[in-house]
């Protein structure tokens, strides 16, 4: 009589605990959700806290250059006075510089005629040494630089400055004849042609004038001898007048 009763309460019990354990799963798998979600709603939550800051970080960036670019163009603007002064400088610079080589300019073109014309006066060694600057001068004309025609000028002062502190040797034709010359510098010069034929030469206008001084030829032949070395260096005594 009491086996049924057993078993009816061993099915009851059995039901029941499929039931409690479906509520179980139920519940684990509801609580499974909602740990989901909160954990969603917890990462979602984080990224946003670190796009927020990145937002921030950004928004300061972008504040600070926009004070920088505010401090430029202040400085920019306090500098704008100076600026123009350092402009108005340079034009007067400018113009100052366009006056003196207009100056320069007008000062070679008188001086280019006259050094041509005192090349005319010059010995013919000298002339020799200054071919590339007599050139240069004969060639330029008042619309070229100045810069060169007034360096050639500078070169012939300077040259024709070094002959006038020496004594130069040449060979040169005079009245048809090859004769030694002996220049004292610009001032005056001696020949002879190894025979009777000796005398003195100056500078002219038109270049330089030989005039005969046969009394010299003994005077003159020693100096050329001793320059030669053919002689003992000695005391030679020739006139001299420099006008």
């Amino acid at each position: 009589m009491h086996r049924p009763a057993i078993i009816l309460l061993f099915l009851t019990l059995a039901a029941r605990a499929q039931d409690t354990d479906a509520s179980v799963i139920e519940l684990r798998e509801t609580i499974s959700k909602i740990v989901d979600v909160q954990t969603m709603e917890s990462g979602e939550r984080l990224g946003w806290e670190a796009r927020k800051a990145e937002m921030a970080a950004l928004l300061e960036l972008h504040r600070k250059e926009i004070a920088l670019l505010d401090g430029e163009l202040a400085v920019a603007g306090q500098s704008a006075p100076g600026h123009q002064t350092s402009t108005e400088d340079l034009k007067s610079e400018i113009e100052a510089l366009k006056a003196s080589r207009k100056l320069a300019a007008e000062a070679v073109a008188r001086n280019v005629p006259r050094t041509l014309k005192i090349a005319d006066s010059l010995p013919a060694p000298l002339l020799k040494e200054l071919d590339p600057e007599l050139s240069a001068l004969r060639t330029w004309k008042a619309s070229d630089e100045p810069r060169e025609a007034l360096r050639s000028i500078l070169s012939l002062i300077g040259k024709s400055q070094q002959f006038n502190r020496r004594f130069t040797r040449s060979t040169e034709t005079i009245a048809g004849r090859e004769a030694d010359i002996l220049y004292l510098g610009l001032g005056c010069a001696f020949y002879s042609d190894g025979k009777e034929n000796a005398g003195i030469g100056r500078p002219g206008p038109e270049g330089w004038t030989w005039e005969a001084r046969p009394a010299l030829l003994t005077q003159i032949r020693s100096a050329f001898d001793g320059i030669d070395k053919k002689s003992p260096p000695a005391m030679v005594e020739l006139p001299l007048k420099i006008e």
